[in-house]
């Protein structure tokens, strides 16, 4: 009969009598042998973190198992907390797919005569991996079809997904957007602890997620899932990383043969989580204003909310003017707290004040005024050329 990964593992583990744990190329927990004792500091991460840091990461990738073609024993690190532990490969078809470990804290596991059966293990492990990634690869195709502007390919794609069963005709869904910020080539989301009822497109630096709702539409599922990707990631990182990964969540749709509705949404919000540079989610339901966005082409929406007076003020010198004019909209008018804001005098925020009306011939006094000027600050970052945005 054949074993799935997590026999795979227990079985390992038996042979060797030590904890297992298998991860796949990218060091995501796959499965893992359960023991009480003998487990060192990184293994628990793993488990915990479903993944392991970039730290530990480069630590082992510096034995070679990357590129081993058989058992690659690491030694003791106390600076990292590990053991000694016996790499093996889960290698198919020549390409490496991921790795079972196996703790040997004294050193003398890899002469067990047992070691050539858990390489069997490990290689076909390596087989189900690549089928697993074939498999990913192939639905992932698929969401791409779902999610395109050609109506016959979405639909094709969407009778597709419900045939094989990842989502029901009638289940209400939503489209979740992931992104890391800057993009430095990692991957954002393990898919190994995606739900059943998530159909995911996984890409070094984004990732797209189909999330079957609850028969009532509820988005809560999707809001449930953005924290946990978030709390796995920040795990993963460490508080010293100095990007941000940013979530979009698009409303629920009725159906599957919608959810293009949704992805427009979710890839707008993630665009607007993106513009403060911090580390944050966006749902379209709590855009706001932010949802013109969505409206028109970008060419027609900038002319119509950036009037050409408040252009004139952000093509204004370092721009400290358009910024004073923001802190004061958004702190609804008041002079101390916009001062206190931006660390200055109240002579010299009024002084300021003078100037922007003497630029852009808006009254700050007037409340049409200040919504064509409020509107125009809010939306202009977001309506500019990618290279201009800051």
């Amino acid at each position: 009969m054949a074993l799935d990964l997590q026999e795979i593992v227990d079985l390992a583990s038996e042979l060797l009598e030590q904890p297992a744990l298998l991860e796949d190329r990218d060091f995501n927990l796959v499965a893992f042998h359960s023991q009480n004792a003998g487990i060192d500091a990184v293994r628990q991460r793993s488990i915990l973190e479903r993944s392991s840091t970039p730290q530990v990461r480069a630590w082992f990738e510096q034995f070679g198992i990357a590129t081993a073609a058989g058992p690659v024993s690491t030694p003791v690190d106390p600076e990292h907390g590990t053991l000694g532990r016996l790499c093996v490969p889960a290698r198919w078809n020549g390409v490496n797919h991921g790795y079972l470990w196996v703790l040997d804290p004294d050193g003398r596991i890899a002469g067990r005569p047992a070691v050539a059966e858990v390489r069997q293990l490990a290689g076909h492990a390596g087989a189900l991996l690549a089928q697993r990634a074939m498999g990913r690869y192939d639905v992932s195709i698929l969401l791409d079809s779902l999610l395109s502007p050609d109506p016959a390919r979405a639909a094709r794609a969407a009778a597709e997904l419900v045939e094989r069963g990842l989502v029901g005709a009638g289940d209400p869904v939503a489209v979740m957007q992931v992104r890391l910020q800057p993009a430095d080539g990692s991957v954002p989301v393990n898919v190994w602890t995606l739900p059943r009822g998530v159909v995911a497109a996984v890409d070094p630096d984004h990732a797209t997620l189909l999330v079957r709702l609850a028969a009532s539409g509820d988005p809560s599922p999707a809001t449930r899932l953005a924290a946990e990707i978030r709390r796995q990631h920040e795990a993963r990182v460490g508080p010293g990383w100095r990007g941000s990964l940013v979530i979009g969540i698009g409303e629920a749709q009725p159906s599957v043969r919608s959810a293009r509705t949704s992805h427009r949404q979710a890839t707008l919000a993630a665009r607007v989580a993106e513009l403060d540079g911090r580390s944050r989610t966006a749902a379209w339901a709590e855009l706001g204003v932010y949802r013109l966005l969505g409206c028109g082409p970008e060419s027609e929406l900038t002319a119509a909310v950036v009037d050409d007076r408040v252009r004139r003020l952000l093509d204004e010198g370092d721009g400290g003017l358009a910024r004073t004019a923001r802190v004061f909209l958004d702190e609804a008018g008041s002079v101390q707290r916009t001062s206190a804001r931006l660390g200055i005098h109240r002579q010299t925020a009024y002084h300021r004040f003078r100037r922007i009306q003497e630029l852009t011939g808006l009254d700050l006094g007037r409340g049409a005024d200040r919504l064509v000027l409020h509107l125009g600050l809010t939306l202009a970052p977001l309506l500019a050329p990618p290279d201009a945005r800051v």
